[in-house]
């Protein structure tokens, strides 16, 4: 199989690799410039970095790579533009507890929830990529971390004892401010993304 990295062919290949070795030796090669695969195509064809690695056949194999802080930047501008969804999410979420809208207010709690999910996992993944993660900040990222899953947790008992106004009350005392101070910290991140250039 001949193997392209960013329209070059890659020599020095031994002819009998397999593709889990092409995909190391090319993930390697991407590191050392500070950037990731971002694209597999066999034989035209596009796949993920685990489809590659189990195909036995094919002509050729190109790999696109992007640099690191390209990558980090786009993931931080979608969280940026998420954020305020998010935090109307939640604040909707509080009015349908408060209107006794218990289905529509329970679905929209859940898709809530996967999408704060989200936003810690791409602060806490850009900011390890960044090695900046426990740095600075690290103190009030933690108490941060504590009072979103106190107040998660809080939401939860709430919810298992069927105490919907309180629900309402704790959305809007013990999470809402809280999601919007991660929002600062997500857009901080950003500005140190954008000043490291």
């Amino acid at each position: 199989m001949n193997v392209y990295l960013d329209g070059q062919k890659v020599a020095g290949l031994p002819k009998d690799i397999d593709a889990s070795n092409i995909l190391s030796t090319i993930r390697g090669e991407v590191a050392k410039q500070g950037r990731v695969i971002s694209e597999i195509r066999v034989d035209f064809v596009e796949m993920d970095e685990e489809a590659f690695a189990n195909i036995t056949g094919g002509m050729a194999a190109h790999f696109k790579s992007t640099p690191v802080r390209d990558l980090i930047r786009a993931s931080l501008d979608d969280a940026i533009d998420y954020s305020p969804r998010l935090i109307n999410g939640f604040d909707e979420i509080a009015t349908h507890f408060e209107k006794n809208e218990l289905a529509i207010a329970e679905n929209k709690l859940a898709q809530a929830a996967e999408g704060l999910d989200w936003l810690l996992h791409v602060f806490e993944d850009c900011s390890a990529i960044l090695e900046m993660g426990m740095d600075d900040n690290a103190n009030g990222i933690t108490k941060l971390r504590e009072s979103l899953a106190g107040g998660i947790d809080r939401l939860g008992q709430l919810h298992n004892e069927k105490l919907y106004i309180d629900m309402s009350q704790c959305i809007r005392e013990s999470l809402l401010p809280y999601v919007v101070q991660f929002a600062t910290h997500i857009q901080s991140l950003r500005t140190l993304v954008t000043s490291a250039q």
